[in-house]
């Protein structure tokens, strides 16, 4: 062998040791963003359940209706993506009610989820239900 050509076969095998190793980065940080995406959903979702525990009667005398805004403020919760050694990411849920309808009853809720990956861009997960009054 000669020299050129130890020096080729050099280059090919750190290029593709290169390779191996961008990937293997790559796919560590997608199934991080993936895990915290799928936390992230499981916190508004949370959020959801307890705006559909929430009274809202009716047919009753007076008429209960704790299903508004002022009940459900902002919050901020941590996403737990455990075993990936990162620090801890906060997200924060805010939860906006409106009425679609009087007759009949209905009210839409939406809840957004906001967190950002490695401190870059700001990502939103949201989740909305429609939902009538307890009878």
């Amino acid at each position: 062998m000669t020299l050129a050509e130890v020096v080729i076969a050099l280059a090919i095998s750190s290029m593709v040791v290169a390779g191996i190793f961008s990937g293997y980065i790559f796919s560590i940080n997608s199934a991080q963003r993936w895990a915290l995406s799928l936390a992230a959903n499981a916190s508004a979702m949370e959020r959801i359940e307890e705006t559909r525990s929430a009274t809202w009667d009716t047919a009753s005398w007076p008429a209960v209706d704790q299903l508004v805004a002022a009940n459900f403020t902002n919050e901020v919760v941590v996403l737990d993506h455990s075993g990936t050694g990162s620090g801890i990411v906060y997200a924060t849920n805010i939860t906006q009610i409106s009425v679609i309808s009087t007759n009949p009853p209905l009210k839409r809720i939406r809840v957004d989820c906001i967190w950002s990956f490695k401190g870059g861009q700001l990502i939103t997960n949201t989740i909305e239900t429609c939902r009538a009054p307890d009878e």
